[in-house]
């Protein structure tokens, strides 16, 4: 007998060209992920809400109070809640300025070579623009601003005593903001202030509620030199990095007089969305237009295997809803998009970048993500206003998840030059789960890479320690799937393969 590998050597899923020039690869997947060159489902998910949050949530935020009990805030496209001793709060200001719905697409032309030629455009190459929530903490409170409203909000937790039930606008604020971020010198500032797209406008160090600047305090403002405006601004080690609707900015403490400078860092790198940004201790990643950019003192693109899985599918139009998040434990990060004609996300890209492979998928479709550290596991939100926890049970206790299993699809594998028939005899598994089977092969043949695919059978790994089979095929791909009950590792399964005559 001749066994030989039918697993890839190589982690990770490669979408980038055709099926048969990603020959060796994983072109397809759902619910999986690799860690230390090894294939795995995804961890499952449970329910943290009793019932949906109003409005699709579109930003996350979590800290901790004086007394260490954990907050966490979510701003909707209605409503901004809080998550405070174990109790869900509505607390949108009054007279609150909520996003307006999906405009209409109306006509335009699509991106070029993205759809076959003369056919009618399934999509327009008009964006939408969105408003959005920026989230922080100001101490154990609350600071706050939604695009749509333009005030700066607060809301105290009084850890000793009664929270607030409803947040209210900053005194002497600045107003018609984008949004705004806490420095870690303990300035707030104003994205956009005074309706001004390129103005940035701080506070008084420790003091909130001044914002003139005099001799006896440190407010201030500067006024961006950029084609673009001021859309998101997210912390990076000691400064702030301000990202434009073309390029980002770096906004660092100088101290008195002039407090804050302003470094130009690089333009024609916007960030596709506000939300598509992820901050690690080492290095800023996010998704842009048609790539991917990080950033660790250097711009440099990342190389992605999924680049064509993205950027052939995604919604232009709703592309500004791409939300990212970082899943720490596992060393990923994680990209939430729209495709099709889906006006929210409902597709997922991961890249693990401690070992630099990626996996794609469709099932777990969140609108935005945050990070475990404040609570004890990931947390992450749906369109229809749920709130989950990420990695905390198996696939198969995880809500609406249906019928999905996690899988992996390889593209085709040939013997020889491909101009022989491969029968296959014998399967030998690999795989390390508690209780058996865990895996199902299907096996689909084709006579060349164009050629209409044949269906050559199912099988399932038990405790024999081999699969007797008989097929033959010139191009043979295999799909491996999963149950929803397991926890298992994919290993190195083999095959007896013989070549036989020409095809």
């Amino acid at each position: 007998m001749s066994y030989i590998q039918i697993t890839p050597q190589k982690p990770g899923v490669r979408t980038n060209g055709t099926d048969y020039s990603n020959m060796g690869r994983y072109i397809d997947s759902d619910l999986m992920r690799f860690h230390n060159g090894n294939a795995r489902p995804i961890g499952g998910w449970t329910k943290y809400t009793s019932s949906p949050l109003d409005g699709e949530p579109m930003s996350m935020h979590a800290w901790q109070d004086n007394a260490g009990d954990p907050v966490m805030a979510v701003g909707t496209r209605t409503k901004l809640y809080v998550f405070y001793q174990d109790i869900w709060t509505d607390i949108t200001p009054t007279s609150f300025v909520a996003p307006e719905s999906n405009a209409a697409l109306g006509f335009g032309a699509y991106l070029y070579g993205r759809e076959d030629y003369g056919d009618a455009r399934s999509q327009s190459g008009l964006q939408t623009v969105f408003d959005r929530w920026s989230l922080d903490n100001w101490g154990e409170d609350l600071v706050a601003c939604c695009s749509s409203d333009g005030r700066l909000l607060t809301w105290e937790s009084n850890s000793g005593g009664t929270a607030d039930t409803i947040s209210a606008a900053i005194t002497n604020a600045p107003t018609g903001c984008e949004g705004l971020i806490v420095t870690n010198e303990r300035h707030l500032v104003a994205l956009g202030a005074s309706d001004d797209p390129r103005k940035i406008q701080w506070s008084d160090r420790e003091d909130n509620t001044t914002w003139t600047a005099s001799s006896t305090n440190s407010a201030g403002s500067l006024q961006l030199t950029t084609k673009g405006k001021i859309v998101s601004a997210i912390r990076w080690q000691t400064d702030i990095m301000l990202f434009t609707s073309n390029g980002l900015h770096r906004m660092y403490y100088q101290g008195q007089p002039f407090v804050y400078g302003i470094q130009k860092v690089a333009e024609s790198i916007g960030a596709i969305g506000s939300e598509a940004i992820i901050s690690t201790s080492g290095f800023m990643v996010w998704m842009t237009d048609n790539g991917f950019i990080v950033y660790d003192g250097t711009i440099r693109p990342i190389n992605s295997d999924v680049h064509d899985y993205i950027f052939d599918n995604i919604y232009q139009s709703f592309s500004k809803k791409t939300a990212g998040g970082h899943n720490a434990e596992w060393g990923e990060v994680i990209w939430f998009f729209p495709a099709g004609t889906s006006q929210s996300p409902n597709r997922y890209v991961i890249w693990n970048y401690r070992e630099n492979h990626w996996v794609v998928g469709t099932t777990l479709q969140r609108t935005c993500w945050l990070d475990s550290g404040i609570f004890v596991y990931p947390l992450a939100a749906d369109s229809a206003g749920e709130i989950y926890q990420q990695e905390r049970t198996s696939l198969s206790d995880s809500p609406d998840i249906g019928s999905n299993v996690p899988y992996l699809q390889t593209a085709p594998m040939e013997i020889k030059q491909g101009n022989l028939l491969s029968q296959v005899n014998e399967l030998l598994p690999d795989e390390a789960c508690d209780n058996l089977p865990c895996l199902t092969l299907e096996f689909t043949g084709k006579p060349n890479p164009l050629g209409a695919s044949t269906n050559l059978g199912s099988y399932q790994f038990d405790d024999d320690g081999y699969i007797s089979c008989r097929f033959n095929a010139a191009q043979l791909s295999m799909k491996i799937k999963g149950v929803t009950t397991e926890n298992f590792v994919i290993g190195n399964i083999r095959a007896d393969v013989i070549p036989r005559g020409r095809r």
